[in-house]
C-alpha cells in the first residue's frame, strides 16, 4: 500500500448512527471524508477498513477520532512524495482514550510492518491527546 490508496475501493470507514442511518467515508487516505460526518448525530458503531481489507469495529465509545500521520520521502525514487505512514482511529470511554494505530507503510528498519495495529490507552488530558485537532472528534 505504498501509494496509500484503498485498492478495493471500499469506503475507509462506515459509521452506523444511533438512529440506524449510515455514513460512508472516502476511499483514499488523503480524502477520507471524516470531517463530513454529521456532528449532530450520535454514533453507535464505526467499521474501519484495514489495509488487508478486514474491518476493525469500534462500539460503545462516547466520541471517536481519526487522523493520519504522513511523512515525506527525502531520498530514493520517491523523493519529495508524501505518504501516509500511520492511520489512527480512537474512541473515548470516560476519561480514557483507546488509540488504534494502523501501520500503512513499513520502513526497512522498522519493527512495525504493514497491517500492524498498535493499541495504546491514554488519559483524556494526556499531552498526546491534548495536542490533537479537536475538530476531528465526532460523537
Amino acid at each position: 500500500m505504498s501509494d496509500n490508496k484503498n485498492h478495493g475501493q471500499s469506503p475507509l470507514f462506515e459509521i452506523i448512527f444511533q438512529d440506524g442511518s449510515i455514513f460512508e467515508g472516502g476511499t483514499s487516505y488523503f480524502e477520507t471524508n471524516w470531517l463530513n460526518i454529521p456532528i449532530n448525530k450520535r454514533i453507535k458503531r464505526v467499521f474501519y477498513l484495514l489495509p488487508n481489507q478486514d474491518h476493525l469495529c469500534l462500539s460503545g465509545y462516547s466520541k471517536y477520532f481519526r487522523m493520519s500521520e504522513a511523512c515525506k520521502d527525502l531520498t530514493g525514487k520517491n523523493r519529495g512524495q508524501v505518504r501516509i505512514q500511520y492511520d489512527y482511529i480512537m474512541g473515548q470511554k470516560d476519561d480514557k482514550i483507546i488509540c488504534y494505530r494502523i501501520t500503512l507503510h513499513e520502513d526497512k528498519d522498522s519493527r512495525y510492518k504493514t497491517n500492524d495495529i498498535t493499541i495504546r490507552i491514554f488519559e483524556k488530558n494526556s499531552k498526546f491527546i491534548s495536542g490533537l485537532n479537536i475538530d476531528n472528534w465526532r460523537g
